[in-house]
């Protein structure tokens, strides 16, 4: 995704429209894959009779970048080592 945003940049106007419409679904799938990652790590924790946030922070968050992705996963660790100690 990023790589595709450096080359748009790089790109004239035909080019460019080429483009947008894979670019815009790539952004859902991304989006979709941080959901399914928070999920998947709040399921598993729960599994394992430990401290689970339901629904995960990506969820309630809207976590669309990795960027935003990458802010929630710093808060949660946070939270994590604030819970244990």
């Amino acid at each position: 995704m990023e790589l595709i945003g450096a080359c748009v940049r790089q790109m004239g106007t035909e080019e460019v429209s080429l483009l947008k419409r894979p670019t815009k679904r790539l952004r859902t799938k991304d989006e979709h894959l941080y959901h399914t990652k928070g999920w998947c790590r709040e399921l598993w924790l729960k599994s394992l009779g430990l401290r689970a946030v339901l629904p995960p922070p990506e969820e309630t968050q809207h976590v669309k970048t990795a960027i935003d992705a990458a802010k929630v996963d710093k808060a949660r660790k946070r939270i994590s080592s604030h819970s244990r100690g």
